[in-house]
């Protein structure tokens, strides 16, 4: 199994050709869109010249979501009333004996109390776990998206954004809705191999190779959990689009920085602006 821990990292070598930055026009507009990973290590740094290029090119920097809204204490309160148990429930509750027994196992073998993680419904108990070994890795630093939006108050450049907090809560909320042994079992697997699952992955994310990151990234997820799938990827791209042709229709040049998983596959952001006529250039 693969897939949970991709979506949402849904992530020093050498340098390629090509890029995961991308320049869209059409007429005399245009913007930038880029392709990220939520979490990098200090050696990923500093990132590919042509993420700088865009970004000076760019007025208007447009992320997922307000980051900034997100790490609010308030924001963050809300997110914990969803993904957390109330009255007696517990995340035993909502797993087999079988998937139990093994995520137990587990956290054994790490620093983590399982009292506290019980409390998390499966989607936070699978990303706590996750972050957790990140860390413990040293790979848990600010990833392209925080670089930049902090990078953006900094300097007053103008910010917007794809989605708003409240659609981000649900979608970790919901994330895997059904398939929780699944979801917790994946997670447990990948974390096992999560150094070269890494490698792997910003490799290609760095040389910008979207058939490398369909293979990795995708090509799993669409055969093992395609409703997952569908509702992180697929519909969500098909609701970024208009709003990213409204920014191509305004003098203004965008940065558009989104998960590069979100721009590989015939389903992906790329393929549909190709789709519908405009010109995009891999930038080098």
């Amino acid at each position: 199994m693969r897939g949970f821990i991709l979506l949402w990292l849904l992530l020093p070598l050498q340098c390629a050709a090509e890029s995961a930055v991308w320049k869209v026009s059409k007429g005399q507009s245009e913007l930038y869109i880029g392709g990220t990973i939520h979490v990098l290590s200090r050696q990923d740094y500093p990132l590919p010249r042509e993420f700088e290029q865009a970004y000076r090119q760019a007025e208007i920097l447009v992320l997922e979501t307000d980051l900034a809204a997100m790490a609010n204490p308030e924001t963050q309160q809300q997110l914990l009333g969803k993904v957390m148990y109330r009255n007696e429930r517990s995340l035993r509750d909502d797993l087999s004996a079988e998937t139990y027994r093994k995520l137990v196992a587990y956290v054994a073998k790490t620093t983590l109390s399982l009292e506290i993680l019980q409390q998390f419904k499966p989607p936070m108990a699978a990303m706590t776990l996750t972050m957790a070994e990140l860390q413990r890795l040293g790979m848990a630093d600010a990833g392209v998206d925080n670089y930049f939006n902090d990078r953006a108050l900094r300097e007053g450049k103008r910010l917007g954004q794809l989605e708003t907090v409240e659609q981000q809560i649900d979608l970790i909320a919901n994330m895997g809705k059904g398939q929780e042994d699944e979801m917790i079992l994946s997670t447990i697997e990948e974390l096992e191999q999560l150094p070269a699952l890494m490698g792997d992955m910003k490799a290609a994310w760095r040389s910008g190779d979207m058939r490398r990151l369909e293979r990795i990234g995708i090509a799993p997820m669409r055969d093992e959990f395609p409703e997952l799938y569908r509702s992180l990827l697929v519909f969500r791209n098909n609701d970024w689009l208009p709003k990213i042709e409204a920014m191509l229709a305004t003098p203004q040049v965008e940065f558009v920085l989104v998960g590069a998983l979100h721009l590989a596959a015939r389903e992906g952001v790329i393929q549909q602006l190709l789709e519908r006529g405009y010109r995009v250039e891999q930038l080098e």
